[in-house]
């Protein structure tokens, strides 16, 4: 008998109540009687907070976080959490609070412009089945397609040390097995191991190397990082901080946040390179600002 605990769905949102309309019907699809659905709101200015209100007739309940709602609701299928952030705390800060109020021991953290193939559930799970060592799993990554193009696939990553810093990019091969880390975007994670680390680390705020953070750290602790091929899921890539930040913006971050987590995460002798490569890095990137 296949290995199956019920799920908590996290899916953050902001602004993005045409995305919840179109891509939450095949969520519910993947999902199984008993399973819960989390929806953390950001601080929307559109109408999502509504529309999900009415849609799961959803009740105010006693938050514990401040300037935080939290509403519950159901369907005939699942029960519903809302998170409603009245001040916009990003995606990693929005995804640690959803797994905060989850209930179940296994979470499914998708996000709002991704749409999962109806059984992706069961190939994720198998590989937390304590019979087959899955309580050493912390999380098990799907295989992302572009929905305009299946050709292009992503969701399996490495990682390396060059230069002073830490750099990544996708797996040569996308065949199952073991990854640098798992995307926030479609991951099953197990709660207990997320919330030992402590979640999405805030020094990497606003956005990017969130999550490969928080895998390394589940790697440092002897905790699987896997991926799963069979476990698809299509990728719409609607939901960008390109719009909200811009290019430019976007670089900054990935680039300061490469360097915390090369500080953060190297060990003695890659400290040391940090420090000797840091005037090649600043002439660098200096005239790469300038073209």
């Amino acid at each position: 008998m296949s290995f199956s605990p019920p799920v908590s769905v996290v899916i953050p949102n902001h602004n993005g109540v045409r995305l919840l309309e179109k891509n939450l019907p095949a969520v519910f699809k993947s999902l199984r009687a008993g399973d819960e659905l989390v929806l953390i709101d950001d601080a929307s200015t559109d109408e999502s907070v509504l529309w999900i209100k009415t849609k799961f007739n959803c009740q105010q309940i006693p938050s514990f976080f401040s300037e935080t709602e939290l509403w519950q609701g159901s369907n005939s299928k699942i029960t519903l959490k809302l998170l409603v952030n009245l001040k916009n705390r990003r995606f990693g800060m929005s995804c640690n609070r959803g797994v905060e109020v989850a209930t179940h021991d296994y979470i499914f953290l998708l996000n709002s412009d991704v749409v999962p193939q109806s059984d992706v559930l069961t190939p994720l799970l198998a590989h937390f089945d304590p019979e087959k060592n899955g309580d050493l799993v912390f999380g098990v990554g799907c295989l992302e397609v572009d929905s305009t193009d299946n050709t292009s696939q992503a969701g399996k990553q490495q990682l390396w040390f060059e230069r002073g810093l830490f750099f990544h990019s996708k797996a040569s091969n996308f065949n199952s097995g073991e990854t640098a880390w798992v995307t926030g975007g479609s991951g099953l994670f197990s709660k207990s191991k997320w919330l030992a680390i402590g979640g999405f680390n805030a020094i990497y705020y606003p956005a990017y190397w969130e999550d490969i953070d928080l895998s390394f750290q589940a790697r440092k602790r002897g905790w699987k990082v896997l991926f799963e091929a069979k476990a698809r899921v299509e990728h719409n890539h609607e939901t960008t901080n390109q719009t909200i930040f811009g290019q430019k913006k976007i670089a900054e971050m990935s680039w300061r946040n490469a360097k915390k987590f090369t500080w953060r995460n190297g060990n003695f002798w890659q400290k040391l390179a940090f420090l000797l490569w840091q005037p090649y890095w600043w002439w660098k990137y200096q005239a790469m600002a300038i073209t």
